[in-house]
């Protein structure tokens, strides 16, 4: 089980070159076709006998008609795009450069392998040091350490609100559209095309780019298709209502049955992680931010549809709360038919499938929306460039691009179980996706997936999430609780994002 927790453009003017040569060469023929004739002509005139003047026949003249001239044609020479970035590719040998990242284990052997790939392959000369700072927030908490960008690495790792954090406090964030749209360094439309819009859009910030995506992953839930099947559904649950049936049915099954540990547990095993939460007011229609992305918009008649249901699940004894056990343990157990989880921890829940030798079939589903769609919520860490040298910020530029090819991305995936960032990079995928259905099932809920709040703030937002969901499920709060709840969230919520304005 593996851890889980971007053209040349040359000129071609043959075609030109060509075209003239066949004209000229056609009027040299004809030239000497009609030169032919002339003679042939002329030399099939017999001489007339003598006779009188009176009798001569006139000898009439080959009369040739006039070929204009065809005026000489000059190719017309298309100016080829020139990069802007000032770096010839000969400045780039014997440049070095550091790479943070947060992985180890098998992802971070993964990410070393292709640094090793890249320093060995690169027709450059660029030599890339990659160093593992255990996690994200061990990065983080370096990155914050450096006073001056000489301490800073070339490329680094973060998610969208916290590159936005350290943009704020100076630290020397370098902006990619020049580079994304350099005709000569650059990714070609064709190229660009090829990433998942979603997941590029993630990294730009008031219309400027500050990275690329890494890593994309989404909240989603677990759901149990053949213990589902026994309780008699032959569906996964496409809305609300039918989510709640077969949760409260699971969770009346294991309250007969003949364990007593199972009792209490059966349906939806409760989740209060922000995303989560975040995922359930996405379903019932919240937009959650406000127009023009001026701070937070919780308090809606859409938001306090979800926390009610939310609440109910529980109050009718069909949610429960974590037991001592992982809720992917859980999940194997069948002491929940449906559990809220990452698409990257699959892995995971695969393993205690196997520990529990359990046989049953399971599937990745979205969250169950009144309109029948099902909907997740994507995020993850992107790529992101320190200031250095014009050269070294070319071939960090380089390094981006490799690192996302479609090649080093389908190597990350299989050892994270998250979303391929380019959409040719599922080719290389076809042996995985047989061998891993749920991923799979996976893949069809980007369609109707929304991607966490891009803005600075969320960082800090974010908890105010988990603590209203912490809340909501205890046994003193009362439904008619919830329309203060959401005033009180906007107010904290706008507190906190007017601090980064």
């Amino acid at each position: 089980m593996s851890d889980q927790k971007k053209t040349d453009f040359s000129g071609n003017h043959t075609v030109l070159e060509r075209d003239e040569s066949i004209i000229l060469t056609r009027l040299l023929v004809l030239s000497l076709l009609l030169f032919g004739i002339f003679m042939a002509s002329a030399c099939n005139v017999q001489p007339s006998p003598t006779a009188s003047p009176a009798s001569a026949t006139p000898i009439s003249s080959p009369t040739l008609t006039s070929i204009p001239a065809t005026p000489t044609r000059t190719p017309t020479i298309t100016p080829q795009p020139t990069s802007s970035l000032g770096v010839k590719a000969a400045e780039l040998d014997g440049v070095t450069l550091s790479f943070w990242h947060p992985w180890t284990g098998d992802t971070g052997n993964t990410i070393q392998k292709s640094i090793e790939k890249f320093n060995a392959s690169n027709a450059y000369g660029i030599t890339v040091e990659s160093i593992s700072q255990g996690d994200l927030n061990s990065l983080y908490e370096k990155i914050d350490l450096q006073e001056s960008k000489t301490g800073l690495p070339n490329l680094a790792v973060g998610a969208n609100y916290q590159i936005q954090s350290w943009i704020s406090a100076g630290k020397p964030v370098v902006g990619l559209d020049d580079y994304l749209d350099d005709p000569e360094w650059g990714l070609s439309k064709e190229e660009l095309a090829d990433f998942n819009e979603l997941f590029l859009q993630q990294d730009v910030m008031e219309g400027s780019r500050i990275g690329m995506p890494a890593v994309r992953t989404a909240q989603v839930m677990y759901y149990n298709t053949t213990w589902a099947e026994e309780l008699g559904f032959r569906s996964i649950p496409k809305d609300p209502e039918e989510f709640k049936t077969q949760v409260c049915a699971a969770a009346q099954a294991n309250r007969e049955n003949e364990e007593p540990e199972d009792d209490g547990t059966g349906g939806w095993l409760i989740n209060t992680n922000p995303l989560g939460i975040l995922s359930w007011l996405y379903a019932f229609g919240s937009q959650v931010l406000l127009p023009n992305d001026a701070g937070y918009n919780f308090n809606t008649s859409e938001s306090e549809s979800a926390l009610l249901f939310l609440k109910d699940l529980i109050d009718e004894g069909c949610a429960f709360e974590a037991l001592e056990s992982p809720s992917e343990a859980a999940f194997a157990n069948r002491q929940a038919l449906i559990i809220t989880s990452s698409l990257s921890d699959i892995g995971f829940e695969n393993a205690e499938f196997e520990r529990a030798e359990n046989n049953d079939e399971w599937t990745v589903v979205g969250f169950p929306s009144p309109d029948q769609v099902p909907v997740s919520t994507i995020y993850g860490p992107s790529l992101f460039m320190f200031a250095g040298t014009q050269e070294e910020n070319l071939a960090t530029w380089l390094l981006i691009k490799w690192l996302l090819s479609p090649e080093q991305d389908a190597d990350l995936v299989t050892v994270r179980g998250t979303f391929p960032i380019r959409t040719s990079t599922l080719e290389l995928l076809a042996d995985y996706a047989d061998q891993h259905p749920q991923w799979t099932a996976a893949q069809g809920l980007l369609e109707h997936a929304s991607p966490e709040p891009g803005l600075k703030s969320w960082d800090r937002v974010r908890w105010i999430l988990g603590d209203v969901g912490t809340q909501i499920f205890r046994y003193y709060f009362t439904p008619d609780r919830i329309p203060a709840t959401l005033e009180l969230m906007d107010e904290t919520a706008a507190e906190l994002h007017n601090l980064d304005q």
